[in-house]
């Protein structure tokens, strides 16, 4: 009578509650159609779709509830369907991804309840289909399946939205970076001589990774998108296929943790040298110690060329690895635990912090000249993440980051964090004193690493710069699932109601990043892409006497958008950005002086501003918004003028001003001798 009562209470629980989520929904349909729900005589055949949608969505809900035994005969439909079963759940993921992502649907299905209500039955068809049990519509192992499979969809249809052939910037820095990624292999499509050296503002390791596309005879920038999607996607996943091997596991289980892998550190997200380095640290786990010696050698040197203040990630990693693994590849004593992760350690070391200090010594050896100071340093790592403004107060909620740094972290790794504890309790993982410090040591530098960088002006609006911590995390959690981890999330449909509940805040709070608030991408038309185009070098033509200067849309060069320009590389737009926010006045003494000369006939630039916006402004970035306004924006219009702004697109033409300088400027042009 008891279990009665309370299965009773139960369904009126979930009735309740069902029935309040229906009036959220509601009123978000009531906000979406409220000129036809207040009186108007056409109706929408979109009121129409999603009203029968929800209708059916509620009778089955309800039949859920009150009639599972119903819902449970259509199992043997499904146990006809086979391997059919996971096509249609892909299938579903597919198309809520199509609606959201890259249909008109994605505007009218709107509001944060009505847009739930599909997702929430997007998931629990997929559960419904990948459930393996005769008696049971449902398990927690097809529970957890579905939201790792649509997440990970999700995530990677939203990567693609940016393969297109629009010629302009998507984003801010988009087009300049595609112009970074270049110079390395496409120095041949840029009219410039050839004995001088043509910089670009990325390191080496971004620089060659994305580049690779440039190395084709004609590679055009539906490629080159393409290619950064791949990149900012794949390489997340095959890390996960490192980290979570086990000999003897299932596949299956497997191919799900790589996955889950990706979408947890999807949410940084995070640059893909350093998830390259990841994968060469943890594919030495099976190595001979003397490969492995090799192999960390070379990705400490990466991660040098990528990022300074990643030169001892791959080192630490490595320790990590031989020093907690619970079978360290071909040693049997503790003696050879610790020799082999001082092996490895040093190795990683070695590569990132030694031979770039030993390759400067042979560079001047040959050229006959004193070495230079310089390389990485401790110190030097500290100052130059210390040497822009550190805003504190981006750790909390604020109008860049309205969750702030903080409570994003949390979000991100408290699930996961509480996860590990959970299991290495249930599965017995027995860690020594020296073990658990070097877990703690390593996570705990990696977080403070992170928090500074996060707060450096020009950052704090996602988690990226945590990227270290989120990979050392996913490293503890590798370790523990070789450790026996996995059985328990193998079993997760006999394990208790806590474990379950972790583990679904582990995979949807990830899974969900973006689902709630995507819409497809919003360009201009080609009409008004290729309009703008000819605008741009209709000026570009008639400009054509003296220097023209693309401080932005640098993209327009490289595919030849605006042919036979003459590329004066001084002036890139992330640059200028960067010596702003570092409030580098000697930098711009070289750029007033040519402004002031009217060294450039023409300038191609984002549509300048002269506003400052402050902290608090209600869009974010306005610390940064205000240092270009002073150091850029502001001094270009003292000596050029617009002659042609766009929108739409997000450009301006400026030319030599012929007269005084606008009198309503909010700061004094800068004096030029």
């Amino acid at each position: 009578m008891i279990k009665k009562n309370w299965q009773l209470f139960a369904k009126a629980l979930a009735s309740c509650i069902l029935v309040y989520f229906m009036l959220r929904v509601w009123q978000d349909i009531q906000a979406r159609f409220q000129i036809f729900l207040a009186g108007s005589d056409r109706i929408p055949r979109s009121f129409v779709v999603i009203v029968a949608f929800l209708v059916l969505m509620l009778a089955f809900a309800f039949a859920n509830i009150w009639w599972m035994g119903a819902v449970e005969k259509l199992n043997g439909i499904r146990r006809k369907l086979g391997l059919l079963r996971w096509i249609l759940a892909m299938l579903v993921a597919l198309g809520i991804g199509y609606l959201f992502l890259y249909s008109k649907w994605s505007e009218v299905i709107s509001g944060d309840w009505l847009r739930a209500s599909f997702l929430l039955a997007a998931l629990v068809a997929m559960t419904w289909l990948l459930s393996r049990s005769e008696e049971h519509a449902y398990t927690a192992e097809a529970f957890f399946t579905a939201g790792i499979l649509f997440g990970s969809i999700f995530i990677f249809m939203d990567e693609l939205q940016t393969v297109v052939a629009y010629p302009f910037s998507i984003g801010w820095s988009e087009g300049n970076r595609i112009w970074d990624y270049s110079v390395i292999f496409g120095r041949r499509l840029y009219n410039y001589p050839a004995d001088q050296s043509l910089p670009a503002y990325i390191d080496l390791g971004r620089q060659t990774l994305w580049g690779l596309p440039f190395m084709l005879p004609n590679v055009d920038i539906v490629m080159v998108r393409l290619w950064s999607a791949l990149v900012f996607t794949v390489p997340y996943f095959i890390l996960g296929l490192f980290v979570f091997y086990k000999r003897g596991q299932k596949v299956g289980a497997w191919l799900l943790v790589a996955l889950w892998t990706f979408m947890f550190l999807h949410q940084g997200p995070i640059y893909t040298p350093l998830i390259l380095v990841a994968i060469l640290v943890a594919g030495t786990r099976r190595m001979p110690w003397w490969l492995g010696v090799v192999v960390l050698s070379l990705a400490g040197y990466y991660a040098y060329i990528s990022r300074s203040t990643w030169v001892f990630t791959a080192g630490m990693w490595a320790a990590l690895f031989a020093f907690v693994e619970s079978t360290p590849f071909q040693v049997k004593t503790v003696r050879g635990r610790w020799l082999r992760a001082i092996a490895l350690g040093g190795a990683g070391i070695f590569g990132g912090y030694l031979v770039p200090k030993l390759l400067q010594v042979i560079r001047a050896w040959m050229s006959a000249s004193k070495p230079q100071p310089g390389g990485i340093t401790v110190a030097g790592v500290g100052e130059l993440v210390g040497r822009q403004p550190l805003l504190w107060e981006r750790l909390l909620p604020n109008p860049t980051n309205p969750l702030g740094i903080v409570f994003s972290l949390l979000l991100a790794v408290g699930p996961l964090t509480a996860l590990i504890l959970v299991l290495a309790k249930r599965s017995h993982w027995r860690l020594n004193i020296w073990q658990q410090a070097l877990i703690t040591l390593e996570l705990l530098a990696f977080l403070v690493v992170g928090i500074i960088a996060s707060v450096k002006i020009g950052g704090g609006n996602n988690l990226h710069n945590m990227d270290m911590f989120l990979i050392c995390l996913v490293f503890v959690a590798g370790l523990l699932w070789k450790a026996g981890g996995d059985q328990t999330i193998q079993s997760i449909d006999l394990q208790p109601w806590f474990v379950k509940l972790i583990l679904a805040a582990a995979i949807l709070y990830p899974a969900s990043q973006g689902m709630l608030t995507a819409q497809p991408l919003e360009m201009p038309s080609t009409a008004v892409a290729e309009g703008a185009l000819a605008d741009i070098n209709r000026f570009v033509d008639d400009s054509r006497s003296g220097e023209i200067l693309f401080m932005d849309q640098r993209q327009l060069l490289t595919f030849g958008y605006v042919p036979d320009v003459p590329l004066v590389p001084q002036y890139e737009k992330k640059l200028m950005m960067d010596k702003a926010l570092a409030d580098s006045a000697g930098y711009f003494d070289g750029l007033y002086a040519d402004l002031a000369q009217h060294r450039f006939t023409l300038i191609v630039s984002e549509p300048l501003w002269t506003s400052f916006q402050g902290a608090t402004y209600e869009y974010g970035f306005g610390d940064e918004n205000d240092a270009w306004v002073k150091w850029v924006s502001i001094p270009v219009l003292c000596f050029y003028e617009p002659v042609e702004t766009n929108m739409t697109v997000g450009f301006q033409l400026l030319q030599p001003r012929q007269g005084p300088p606008p009198a309503d400027l909010p700061l004094p042009c800068p004096v030029v001798p």
